[in-house]
């Protein structure tokens, strides 16, 4: 039996992905910020927010790699891995953390995975069903579904703000997908300019920015009620395997189901 069988209802790098969210600056994530990430020069830029995006991608790889590294499975043996991981989405959906869900559901619909016509024709029809509820119901899980009190009085100060707008956030946790932040900050930074005409200050662009970044700093105190404990022997496995590339994965995923 693989290793992460025995640990099916524990979503991979759960616990990392909590602390990684917990520890991102929220200004980091500002698209005036974020979207000079891939300029030169700029590699050291907002660490928090690519230390996040790093573990995203580490189980998204690990999860297409236990799906494709081992040559000797056959279509219905990948069909039960995919099947697994199926399953692991919608634990990590029930438990609060829409990041690995995403993260999971990202790998399933990659080219390598998704392009895999006889193991998926090998996945149980309630899996599959289940995939694809899950898929329509990926949508921005992290503000109008998980917050339900938004701090509204710009005249207090931000820590009462956000204490009196905790008693809305879910009381069992959720470690949100920090992608949808990053979207919708980068999406106004292209849109709005800083500056009106008479180089007044474009408040309404600053309003929009601060009401993202409150709602990450809401989530990041929902985010302390998050207590699922790491399993070591599976954190162990999860750190050791040997992740695939993503050319690489192509080209095996090819060549275990050849074009017809």
């Amino acid at each position: 039996m693989p290793p992460w069988e025995h640990h099916l209802e524990r979503p991979p790098g759960h616990g990392m992905i909590r602390e990684l969210f917990k520890k991102v600056v929220p200004q980091q994530c500002l698209g005036s910020v974020w979207s000079r990430r891939n300029r030169p020069g700029n590699e050291h830029l907002a660490p928090t927010v690519r230390a996040t995006i790093a573990q995203f991608n580490a189980v998204a790889s690990c999860i297409v790699t236990t799906c494709l590294g081992d040559p000797s499975m056959t279509a219905r043996d990948r069909a039960a891995v995919v099947g697994h991981w199926i399953r692991v989405a919608k634990a990590c959906q029930i438990l609060g953390n829409y990041s690995s869900l995403r993260a999971i559901l990202a790998a399933l619909q990659s080219a390598s995975i998704h392009r895999l016509q006889r193991t998926w024709d090998n996945v149980s029809r309630k899996s599959f069903r289940t995939f694809q509820k899950l898929c329509r119901e990926d949508n921005p899980q992290g503000r109008e579904l998980l917050i339900k009190k938004r701090p509204s009085n710009k005249l207090a100060s931000l820590g009462r703000q956000l204490q009196r707008a905790r008693k809305g956030l879910p009381k069992k946790g959720v470690v949100p997908y920090l992608g949808t932040f990053l979207s919708d900050l980068v999406v106004l930074d292209t849109a709005m300019e800083d500056y009106l005409e008479g180089n007044e200050i474009n408040h309404r662009k600053k309003n929009k920015e601060y009401r993202v970044l409150t709602d990450i700093m809401l989530l990041q105190a929902a985010a302390e009620n998050y207590c699922l404990e790491p399993q070591h022997p599976f954190t162990a496995w999860f750190w050791a395997v040997e992740r695939l590339s993503e050319d690489d994965s192509y080209n095996l995923s090819c060549q275990l189901e050849p074009r017809s």
